[in-house]
């Protein structure tokens, strides 16, 4: 056993104040009758917001604990930001669905705790064994919240579903990394690297495809995103937002560790697999979006397209395009929170509209959330001044830097194409008139899921106005070669 120093329990403190908040939350779901399964969610945020002081105050200088396993580098540190920021997001909006559901899983809560866990140990780990261990111990919390409504079809096919194919990519993922320790005989990174420079070079080609593609699944990249459609439609709206936004950017984070440190001698081959996979990603994602009449598997194929251009950072390998994927990817949480929390805004006869026929007249009975959400889908078009024009300009920037002018003139053409279908949503809110209620009655509309898209909306315009706030802890968190 690893003995842990007093600065190593400091590096682990964002994680261990979940777990403790995990148990606190399972505790009061378990033995408080009366409201317990809402105070095992407010127990949740307090966790949020104690790993997040933890994590504030723990120094981000590099070091490494339990053996190497875990570091505490500004990389790991900036995505587990992110992380918790789409856990409190989620709970946030939780509260209005399971207000209007009627029925409250209190396990919910514990269980997107321990997968949060998981998810700020994978962006830390330093070791093949420790990164698969973080991966199923945020996996597979997340197959059981996909299907937590088990008596309702939709959403226990999504859980099957999301399972099967989420096994299926763990175990090809294992595979790479068996064949990458094969050639190396070790299973820290810092070690393999320079063993696998000098290592047959299709071996530990086969290697990196083998490990990239159990990525690219949980990424749902194209052509491995058939599940994610279908999952997010059938899963609980909160949790969609949960599963959509903090799994991808934690993937994004082990597929840039893995190309710095593991697969550095490989970019003349990974370079061209991650420029298909941006343009395949980008046009699959737009052009299936534009049919969907559903909202929620709208958003879901636009969650793919967002994970196109995030890959066109990838590409563009160098500072610019890493800096550019973790700008896109801290402003990518608000715009898909609030892209999927709009679903949550108004109810009618406990209800929820997944339509966009449902959002018809919104701008006249709640023009704030309106006008909010306005702002989130130009954001998600981008177009200034919004986090999403400032983050797809980083992006496309990197790609000419790096000569790959067709990845950055087909980023602005998806953009341009993205705008047919987010400005259906538009033109529902403002300017079509409202459905007949005279059957079921007007709807209710939130006003907590109005402040959340409100504050959303400011925080896209903010690092829009203002990106310098951001980039400059994105030039500290970057990881360089």
């Amino acid at each position: 056993m690893v003995p842990v120093s007093a600065s190593g329990w400091r590096l682990l403190a964002p994680e261990l104040a979940l777990l403790i908040a995990a148990a606190a939350a399972m505790f009061v779901h378990l033995f408080f009758r009366r409201n317990g399964r809402r105070w095992a969610g407010f127990a949740a945020l307090a966790g949020i917001a104690a790993s997040a002081a933890a994590l504030v105050l723990t120094p981000a200088g590099g070091a490494a604990t339990l053996g190497g396993h875990l570091v505490g580098d500004p990389f790991a540190f900036f995505f587990k930001a992110v992380v918790l920021l789409a856990g409190g997001l989620s709970i946030l909006f939780a509260f209005r669905f399971f207000n209007i559901e009627g029925h409250e899983p209190g396990e919910v809560y514990y269980l997107m705790l321990l997968s949060m866990v998981g998810m700020m140990a994978v962006v830390s780990a330093a070791d093949l064994i420790t990164t698969y261990v973080a991966f199923e111990l945020f996996a597979i919390p997340s197959y059981v919240l996909a299907g937590i409504f088990k008596k309702e079809r939709r959403s226990a096919e999504a859980g099957i579903k999301y399972f099967f194919l989420g096994t299926f990519s763990s175990a090809v993922m294992l595979l790479g990394m068996a064949l990458v320790f094969g050639l190396s005989g070790e299973t820290g990174y810092a070690a393999i690297g320079p063993r696998l420079a000098g290592a047959n070079a299709r071996v530990v080609l086969t290697a990196m495809v083998l490990f990239f593609v159990g990525l690219f699944f949980k990424a749902a990249f194209v052509p491995f995103h058939m599940w994610a459609p279908d999952v997010y439609e059938g899963a609980p709206t909160p949790l969609v937002i949960f599963l959509s936004t903090a799994p991808k950017v934690v993937v994004f984070a082990v597929l840039i560790r893995a190309m710095t440190m593991l697969f550095g001698g490989q970019a003349g081959h990974w370079g061209p697999i991650f420029q298909f996979i941006a343009l395949a990603t980008m046009f699959w994602g737009n052009l299936a979006a534009l049919a969907q009449k559903s909202l929620k598997r709208m958003m879901a194929y636009s969650s793919i397209a967002q994970a196109g251009y995030l890959a066109i950072g990838l590409a563009a390998w160098g500072d610019a395009g890493r800096q550019a994927v973790l700008y896109y990817a801290a402003a990518y949480v608000f715009m898909n929170a609030a892209a999927f929390g709009l679903i949550l805004l108004m109810d009618r006869g406990g209800q929820f509209g997944e339509r966009v026929d449902d959002l018809r007249g919104l701008a006249r009975r709640a023009p704030t959330a309106a006008a909010a959400m306005l702002v989130i889908l130009l954001s998600l078009t981008g177009i200034p001044p919004t986090a999403g024009f400032i983050g797809k300009y980083l992006l496309f920037a990197a790609a000419v830097d790096q000569r790959l002018y067709v990845l950055a003139v087909a980023g602005a053409l998806n953009s341009a194409i993205s705008l047919f279908y987010y400005f259906r949503v538009g033109k529902a809110m403002f300017l079509e008139n409202e459905p007949d209620v005279s059957a079921s009655g007007p709807p209710t509309v939130s006003r907590s899921v109005t402040i959340l898209l409100a504050v959303s909306a400011a925080a896209v315009l903010v690092l829009g106005l203002l990106p310098s706030l951001i980039l400059s802890r994105v030039a500290w968190a970057v990881l360089g070669p």
